[in-house]
């Protein structure tokens, strides 16, 4: 299937929408911006900030508390006494005020070819990626009203060269679904809950348990100040193992143009470069760590069609800018660590350290 009529298919499915905002700014516990829609990695580090320039703090509109449009979700009720000060700013790399209503995300990468090895696994082994998601950020109705929900249908596609042993597909695919729950950022104690079921296929394989990841998150953020807050949590991602790790670590924003991350299972540390002709612009850098799963059609030694398993760790430093309601990016880096396993029986193998690209808008 060609990659470009799947980008322009993902582009044409967007559904952005303006904002909605209430009276008072809800604040995200998820800080700086994280560039890639992380395929099958949900969650926590994604950016719901509105686009707001040099400063994050934003004023409400006088009048009446939501915007015109139908299709917004609502806000959460606030309640007096509830919340700090919705005018405190956190400066140029603190927390971001929520986007409610709709926002898209699109991301492509390139992984170029790079030996493999072990396993009897022979040539070479690349990688070019698109990645999408849609999400949908409301209050919850009115029994939970300082609830934020959010639903993001998620879409991505791996385009796959070689390895020549053992004969891999050359297209698998990701559909996925992630619902969140979480608690406005301005209290000194605010929380996180995700779900996400995904369908993963060559669409080759007959569908079966193996065609199906089931990944859960909970976080508690514990912000001590405007400028350091704590996360301590973790996360379940079924893939042909089940992993469990932590989802845990510090944000330190010491003034306002620096962002200390040191976060797993990414951290990210960033600098504000400032505002030229209405554009903000940082530079940052990080490592992540990745796992991904497909059921494809590759006979194991039992006979039973198999599901692969790429484990990474990605070392990556790119420039960012927002401006006109839309923030864009530009990585690169290396891809270390490189481990395929597989469930049932077929010998695994490593990949070559290798470069990798990426590039992708949010609006």
């Amino acid at each position: 299937m060609n990659a470009t009529v799947l980008f322009a298919v993902a582009l044409l499915a967007a559904n952005p929408e303006s904002e909605g905002l209430n009276r008072q700014t809800f604040y995200s516990a998820e800080t700086l911006f994280a560039a890639a829609v992380r395929g099958q990695n949900p969650g926590t580090y994604e950016q719901d900030a509105l686009p707001s320039g040099p400063s994050s703090t934003y004023v409400p509109p006088q009048g009446a508390p939501y915007g015109s449009d139908p299709f917004m979700g609502a806000p959460p009720d606030a309640g007096p006494g509830q919340f700090v000060d919705s005018s405190l700013s956190f400066g140029a790399v603190g927390p971001q005020p929520y986007r409610f209503g709709w926002s898209s995300r699109y991301d492509v990468g390139y992984l170029p070819n790079e030996g493999v090895h072990g396993g009897g696994a022979t040539g070479q082994f690349g990688i070019f990626e698109i990645n999408a998601a849609w999400r949908k950020t409301t209050g919850w109705p009115a029994g939970l009203p300082q609830t934020i929900f959010s639903m993001t249908p998620e879409f991505n596609y791996r385009s796959w060269s070689g390895p020549s042993v053992p004969n891999l597909p050359s297209n698998v695919f990701r559909f996925a679904g992630d619902f969140e729950l979480a608690s406005p950022g301005n209290n000194p104690i605010s929380y996180q809950l995700g779900f996400t079921p995904a369908f993963v296929s060559d669409l080759d394989a007959p569908v079966n348990s193996d065609s199906f990841n089931w990944d859960a998150r909970g976080v508690i953020f514990l912000r001590a100040s405007p400028e350091f807050m704590v996360a301590i949590g973790a996360a379940f991602w079924n893939r042909v193992d089940n992993i469990i790790i932590p989802y845990a670590g510090v944000v330190w924003t010491p003034n306002d143009y620096w962002e200390l991350r040191l976060m797993f299972p990414k951290s990210r540390i960033s600098y504000f470069l400032g505002n030229t002709w209405g554009t903000a612009a940082w530079v940052y850098g990080g490592v992540e760590y990745n796992v991904e799963a497909y059921q494809i059609g590759l006979e194991s030694p039992g006979g039973e069609d198999e599901k692969i398993q790429i484990a990474d760790y990605r070392a990556l430093f790119g420039i960012r800018t927002e401006g006109g309601g839309v923030t864009g990016f530009l990585e690169g880096g290396w891809v270390f660590d490189r481990q395929v396993t597989f469930l049932h029986g077929t010998p695994g193998f490593d990949i070559n350290t290798g470069f990798m690209a990426r590039l992708g808008l949010r609006f």
